[in-house]
C-alpha cells in the first residue's frame, strides 16, 4: 500500500479533514509546499485520490489568501519529482491534472 506524506499549510490539511491511517511506508509520496510552515499528515494513496479535487480547491483558496509570497508544490517519492508552481492565481485544472496523472501513474 503507498502513502502520501502530505506538508501543507495547516489550513490545507484541515480544510481536508483527511484521517491519519498510520501507515509507514518507506515508498510514500510526499506533497509539500516550499519555505511555508506545514502540518504533516499521513494518508494512504487510496485515501487521497477521492479527495484530489478537494486537495486542490484547498490549495487554491490558500493561495488566494497568501497570494504575496511565492509558492511552490512539491512531489516527491521513488521515482518521482515534480515541482508546481502556485501562482496568487494558480489554474484548479492544471494542478488537477498534474496531480491525478502522477498519482495514477503510481497506483497503476
Amino acid at each position: 500500500m503507498t502513502s502520501v506524506k502530505l506538508l501543507l499549510p495547516r489550513e490545507v490539511i484541515d480544510d481536508l479533514d483527511l484521517s491519519y491511517e498510520g501507515v509507514r511506508d518507506g515508498g510514500a509520496i510526499t506533497l509539500a509546499i516550499e519555505g511555508v510552515a506545514v502540518l504533516a499528515n499521513l494518508a494512504t494513496l487510496a485515501t487521497l485520490q477521492p479527495q484530489l479535487d478537494a486537495l486542490v480547491t484547498a490549495l487554491r483558496n490558500w493561495r488566494l489568501r497568501h497570494h504575496r509570497e511565492p509558492a511552490v508544490l512539491t512531489v516527491e517519492g521513488a521515482g518521482i519529482s515534480l515541482r508546481i508552481e502556485l501562482p496568487p492565481n494558480m489554474d484548479r485544472a492544471t494542478v488537477l491534472r498534474q496531480l491525478e496523472s502522477l498519482l495514477n501513474e503510481k497506483s497503476g
